[in-house]
């Protein structure tokens, strides 16, 4: 008699946050979506490899750095 293998293949889990701050919401992808394209912006023919995001809402600002040594922020 043979036994039934187990599969151990994980199903990815799909998320999604949003900040909630004095009566507004800001979705996570919108924050990044906005951080991308200031990023974009400011520097211009940097290839974007990573992006880490920081949102402060009651500063209204969105700071992030990219590649690990450039900065900048924008507005929620």
């Amino acid at each position: 008699m043979a036994t039934a293998k187990k599969s151990t293949t994980k199903k990815s889990i799909k998320s999604s946050a949003v900040i909630q701050f004095q009566g507004a919401e800001y979705s996570e992808a919108d924050c990044i979506k906005k951080a991308t394209a200031a990023f974009k912006k400011a520097y211009k023919g940097v290839e974007l490899e990573a992006l880490d995001v920081y949102i402060k809402p009651e500063e209204h600002k969105i700071y992030y750095v990219g590649n690990s040594d450039r900065v900048g922020s924008v507005d929620l």
